[in-house]
C-alpha cells in the first residue's frame, strides 16, 4: 500500500504485527475450506466454539479504572448528548489527551437487537479506545467488523483469533489514545449460518447491518456521522459482506476493508444459492453481487477500499485483484495488500485486518494524512 507518510504507517504496522506475534498468532490459525454444500466450512472448529466458556465474561480490560460505567460497561459519559453529533472531526489536529486517560481500551459484549430486521443475533463485541473512556470523550469514527462463516463462527473470533483488542490497543498507543470505535456484530445468527448479508429466507441480515446496527451505535455511543467516518470490514464471508455493504450503501459506509472475501454471496453453487438464499429469485441474486452493486452506484466519489488476501489462498487470492479492479473502475480509491505464502486462515486475517486499520487511521483524521 502507498500511504502519504510511509515511514509513519510502517512504524504503526510493525508495532501492530509485533503485538500479534506476542499473543502467539501465526501459522496455527484456523484453515478454512470451501465446499459446495455450505459455501464456507472450517477444517477445525471456529475459535468461537472454544471461546463459549468465556464469551459472557467481560474482557480483563473492561475492569480498568475510568469514568463511571452503565450496567453494560459502556461509560455513562460515552452516551450521545442532546446536541447533534458532528459529521467529522480532525482529531489529529485538535485532540489533547487528559492526564488521567486509561492506558488501554475496553472490550465489551453488548446486545444489538434486530428491532427493524427481526434478525436473531448473538452478542456483539464492542471495543472502546482510551479516548472514549475519558470524562469528556470525543466523537469518534466507527469500524464495523465481521467474522468469517464456519461451524461455530461468530463475533468472538475477532477477539480469540483476530486479536482485535491487542491490535486496537497498539494503534491507540501510537495515537495518544485515539482509534476508531470497533463494533463486531453477528451477521450469521445463533447457528453460525450464512444468510449472506442479504434479506431473504435465511434472515434479514442486510437490514440488521444497515439499519439496526447503525441505529444502536448512534444511540449508545459518541460517534461521527459522515460516511467518511464509517467503515465496514471483515474476513472471508465477512469480507464479502463488507464489499456488498460498502458498495451498496455508500451513504452510510465511506470506507471498506475486504480481507479474503469471495466474489459474491454464495451457498456453494449458483443454483443452491438462488433456491435457498433468494427464494428462487435469480434477478435478486444477480442484483446482490458486488459487481452489480458497484455498477449501480458508480461513480463513487469518496469511497476508500482496502482489499487483502493471502498469496497462497486458492479461493480468495484470484478474486481479490478482480474485485479491486472493479472497485477502482467504479471510482473507489483502492489499496491492495498481499501476505506472501499465506492461505485462508486467521493467521492471514489478523495481520491483514491490522494492515487495513493502519491504512484507515489517517483517512479518518486520527493521525496526520
Amino acid at each position: 500500500m502507498r500511504p502519504a507518510h510511509p515511514t509513519r504507517a510502517l512504524t504503526v504496522l510493525v508495532v501492530v504485527l509485533s503485538v500479534l506475534t506476542v499473543v502467539n498468532l501465526g501459522a496455527s490459525g484456523i484453515w478454512w475450506l470451501r465446499t459446495a454444500g455450505s459455501g464456507a466450512t472450517a477444517a477445525h472448529a471456529s475459535p468461537s466454539a472454544t471461546a463459549s466458556a468465556t464469551a459472557a465474561a467481560p474482557s480483563a480490560s473492561a475492569t480498568a479504572t475510568g469514568p463511571s460505567a452503565s450496567v453494560d460497561g459502556i461509560p455513562a459519559q460515552e452516551a450521545p448528548g442532546t446536541s447533534a453529533a458532528p459529521a467529522t472531526v480532525d482529531l489529529a489536529a485538535s485532540w489533547k489527551p487528559p492526564t488521567d486517560m486509561p492506558t488501554a481500551g475496553r472490550l465489551l459484549r453488548v446486545d444489538i437487537p434486530g428491532t427493524t430486521s427481526h434478525f436473531r443475533a448473538r452478542d456483539a463485541l464492542l471495543w472502546l479506545p482510551p479516548a472514549a473512556l475519558t470524562a469528556d470523550p470525543p466523537s469518534l469514527p466507527v469500524v464495523v467488523l465481521m467474522s468469517g462463516q464456519s461451524k461455530g463462527a461468530g463475533p468472538e473470533d475477532l477477539a480469540s483469533a483476530g486479536h482485535i483488542e491487542e491490535t486496537m490497543d497498539a494503534l491507540a498507543t501510537l495515537h495518544e489514545g485515539l482509534a476508531p470505535i470497533v463494533v463486531v456484530p453477528d451477521q450469521l445468527g445463533p447457528d453460525s449460518g450464512n444468510p449472506m448479508c442479504v434479506d431473504g429466507p435465511l434472515g434479514n441480515s442486510r437490514t440488521y447491518l444497515e439499519d439496526d446496527v447503525p441505529a444502536w451505535i448512534t444511540s449508545h455511543l459518541r460517534v461521527q456521522t459522515a460516511p467518511s467516518a464509517w467503515t465496514v470490514g471483515g474476513f472471508s464471508q465477512g469480507g464479502t459482506c463488507a464489499i456488498q455493504l460498502g458498495a451498496g450503501d455508500p451513504g452510510r459506509f465511506g470506507n471498506l476493508i475486504d480481507v479474503s472475501g469471495e466474489d459474491g454471496p454464495t451457498l456453494g453453487s449458483t443454483a443452491t444459492t438462488i433456491a435457498k438464499g433468494f427464494s428462487g429469485n435469480a434477478a435478486a441474486f444477480r442484483q446482490a453481487q458486488p459487481a452489480a452493486l458497484m455498477a449501480a452506484h458508480a461513480p463513487y466519489r469518496a469511497t476508500n477500499a482496502f482489499f487483502a488476501a493471502g498469496g497462497d489462498d486458492h479461493s480468495a487470492a484470484p478474486v481479490m485483484p478482480v474485485q479491486a479492479q472493479r472497485a477502482r473502475t467504479a471510482g473507489m480509491h483502492v489499496t491492495t495488500w498481499v501476505l506472501p505464502g499465506a492461505g485462508h486462515s486467521w493467521g492471514t486475517a489478523a495481520p491483514a485486518i491490522a494492515a487495513g486499520l493502519t491504512w484507515l487511521v489517517p483517512l479518518v483524521h486520527l493521525s496526520p494524512s
